[in-house]
């Protein structure tokens, strides 16, 4: 590995990339511009630059190595960078500019936003790509002293945005609220529970399927319950909105999410939804980003995007009422 770029030519992190997207030598240098002699040549040179092969040979073509893999984001990033400055001049154009975002959110966010974002970015980015990282609101990542997943992913340019419901974030990043909501509980239509009012009694004699990045968490609903002195019977824990909807959907149980998911859900699963039998805050989505890219104009023209299809989007409407 070089400890200076003073001998590197930057032009390898354009064959690298390539490679990476194509899979292939010869198609990928048919992207860039380079014959498949001189794009052997340069990965032979990227291989003698990190010590690593970099891509094995498979009958599907080029896969990256655990190496290739780790810098790939790095590298598209510069790359993407690079062209948005020397092309553009550093100012995007939907129309024409060719660009790859990427956006942190959870399975709840890409059921709700990514429909109407994406058929928005195809109208008016037609050569753009959106990319979407799952990134859970509380997880945390060991190699980084345990600091929250989604810091380290916008910090380190894996995503340009997250989409979640935002806790306390550091004054690096900014934080745009886009609509709350309440939560609703779900039952099965076939399930006799699901007929007449969700008391408490009734309630706390189903079985729950809970929804969270992680188990060992409590989570709002147990924290609730915890203030009243009372304690649900979780059955089941899970990671996505939609393995819940799925199990309760064949099940006699019952599951708590947000209004948007639910009514998505609802009809075809065959579903009841149900206020909750206790007070509770509505859910609040934001935007996050990093306060270093507040100008930068191409996820400035993301983040409008965003907070458009919240803003005409009749679930989101809805659901803010």
């Amino acid at each position: 590995m070089l400890s200076s770029l003073n001998a590197v030519d930057l032009n390898l992190l354009k064959v690298l990339n390539a490679i990476a997207t194509k899979g292939q030598l010869t198609a990928a240098g048919e992207m860039i511009g380079l014959s498949q002699p001189a794009m052997s040549h340069a990965l032979k040179r990227l291989r003698a630059i990190f010590d690593d092969e970099l891509f094995h040979r498979t009958s599907s073509g080029l896969q990256m190595t655990g190496t290739c893999q780790r810098i790939m984001p790095s590298v598209r990033k510069i790359v993407t960078e690079c062209e948005h400055v020397f092309v553009t001049g550093g100012v995007f154009n939907p129309a024409t500019n060719a660009q790859v975002f990427r956006i942190g959110m959870n399975d709840y966010f890409s059921v709700v936003l990514l429909p109407p974002l994406i058929l928005r970015v195809r109208e008016l980015a037609p050569n753009c790509q959106i990319e979407v990282l799952h990134t859970p609101r509380i997880g945390t990542n060991a190699r980084s002293q345990n600091r929250i997943i989604v810091q380290d992913y916008l910090d380190d340019g894996i995503i340009d945005v997250a989409v979640m419901t935002a806790d306390k974030v550091a004054p690096r990043f900014v934080c745009q609220p886009l609509f709350d909501e309440d939560r609703v509980c779900l039952i099965s239509a076939k399930n006799p529970a699901s007929q007449g009012p969700l008391t408490m009694e009734r309630f706390l004699s189903l079985g729950h399927v809970k929804v969270s990045s992680d188990p060992k968490r409590r989570g709002w609903v147990d924290e609730k319950l915890d203030s009243m002195g009372l304690e649900r019977q979780i059955v089941a824990t899970v990671p996505h909105f939609s393995s819940a909807v799925s199990i309760v959907a064949q099940s006699d149980l019952v599951t708590i999410m947000p209004a948007s998911v639910a009514r998505l859900f609802e009809a075809s699963h065959d579903l009841v939804l149900h206020g909750p039998p206790f007070s509770i805050e509505r859910q609040a989505t934001s935007m996050i980003w990093l306060r270093s890219k507040q100008e930068d104009s191409a996820q400035k023209w993301l983040r409008d995007q965003i907070q458009h299809c919240f803003e005409l989007d009749p679930e989101a409407q809805e659901a803010a009422r």
